[in-house]
This record gives C-alpha cells, sequence and structure tokens, in this order.
C-alpha cells in the first residue's frame, strides 16, 4: 500500500471485530481532534448508498456468493475511498477510518479467497498512520453480543457465517465463524503492526491509550500548521 505522506491530512484506521466498540472510539477520538482545533471525517464500512441497496437485496435473499460477496465490499471501500478519504485528506483533516481495507481483507480470507489476490487488489489502498486493533476475547465478545439479544432474529446471515455452511443454527455459526474472524484479524494486526487496544477496559481507558498513541500526530500537524 502506498504512504500518506502526499497528502496534507492524516489517516486513521481503527479495527475489530462486530461488537468490538469501534464506533464509540472513533466517535469519541473525533471529538478530542475537534477540540484541539482539527477538521475531522469519520469513514464507515458500508456507506457507498447505492452499493450499499445492492448489497442489502442479495443479503435478504441469502444470494451473495463469496466472490461477489468480497466484491461489493471492494466496491464499497473504493467508493469512499475516492469520494471521501481522499477528499479530506487532500483537505488537511483527520480521516478516522472505522474499518479499512483490512475488515475488506478479514472478511474475504475468511470465506476462501486467496489472501494474495484480495491484498493484491488493493495496492492502491494508503497505509494508515496509525491502526489500531481493539481486542476482544471470543468468550468476552460472545457475551457481549448475546446480552443484546434472545433470538436468532438478531443475527445477520452473513455475519453469523451461515454462507459458509459452519453450523445449522445460526447461533452455532456464529460462534464458529466469530471464532474464525479473530484469529484472521489476530494474524492481520500482526502482519500490519497494528497498535492493539484491550477492547475489554472501561471505555475511557480505551480512549485515553488511543489519545496517547495519536498525541504524537496531533503534535506534528499543529508544527505544521505553526510553520505555515
Amino acid at each position: 500500500m502506498e504512504k500518506t505522506s502526499q497528502y496534507p491530512g492524516t489517516l486513521i484506521a481503527i479495527e475489530g471485530t462486530d461488537g468490538s466498540g469501534k464506533s464509540t472510539q472513533a466517535e469519541l477520538l473525533k471529538l478530542y481532534f475537534e477540540s484541539k482545533g482539527q477538521g475531522v471525517v469519520i469513514s464507515s464500512c458500508n456507506t457507498a448508498e447505492l452499493i450499499r441497496g445492492a448489497i442489502k437485496k442479495l443479503k435478504e435473499r441469502n444470494t451473495l456468493d463469496p466472490v461477489t460477496f468480497c466484491f461489493l465490499y471492494a466496491a464499497d471501500f473504493v467508493d469512499r475511498f475516492e469520494h471521501v478519504i481522499i477528499p479530506a485528506l487532500s483537505a488537511g483533516k483527520v480521516v478516522i477510518a472505522e474499518q479499512y481495507v483490512y475488515t475488506v481483507f478479514a472478511r474475504a480470507i475468511i470465506r476462501g479467497i486467496d489472501r494474495d489476490w484480495i491484498t493484491g487488489m488493493f495496492d492502491f489502498a494508503l497505509t494508515p498512520a496509525r491502526t489500531f486493533y481493539l481486542d476482544v476475547r471470543f468468550e468476552d465478545l460472545l457475551a457481549r453480543i448475546q446480552w443484546k439479544s434472545r433470538d436468532e432474529r438478531y443475527f445477520d446471515y452473513y455475519e453469523a457465517g451461515m454462507d459458509l455452511n459452519l453450523a445449522g443454527r445460526k447461533k452455532d455459526s456464529f460462534v464458529l465463524y466469530q471464532q474464525r474472524l479473530l484469529e484472521i484479524y489476530k494474524q492481520i494486526s500482526s502482519e500490519y503492526q497494528f497498535t492493539v487496544i484491550d477492547a475489554m477496559k472501561p471505555i475511557q481507558k480505551q480512549q485515553m491509550e488511543l489519545r496517547l498513541e495519536t498525541a504524537s500526530i496531533l503534535k506534528n500537524r499543529l508544527r505544521r500548521k505553526g510553520s505555515r
């Protein structure tokens, strides 16, 4: 992937499985940067309106094969990359990507897509100045997710890995799917040298760690502003 040095803005990514608290930490980090006078944009996964509609329709019919699944989420990433991330970086803003290209990698790899093929498809993507991985132990993740629902309607067909034929019941499939997904995320985290945050710590303690880790980024940005 390419470097972000050609843009005046700064790209930060927050990765993790569903239920790890990505949205909460992204919003808190946004408030922090804004309090320091920085322009901030949060870029979330599956936000391209046309593509999101196509994904929703195909999901409702349970007709997404692994390759189509990957291409649609890849198309969503390309759309947000070109229309949200790059313009914001060009304008000198901080971009907080809540799930970046690494999410596409994980969802593809778990469905049997060749790792080199899917990563090679995204050679154009920028390497974030810092990528945080919100690490949740599987047992804690399961408890965090399941307390929200008392029936299987809560579990999305694909987020439960039902398309992989892991188990007959959604809850059972969800358990197996999330276990495998966590393993893949940990591999990707090590390969791309993510900064690991214990997502089972209190929310404010996690946020303080993120702020401490991004302090140098903020300091460099303020220095650049002052030298203009």
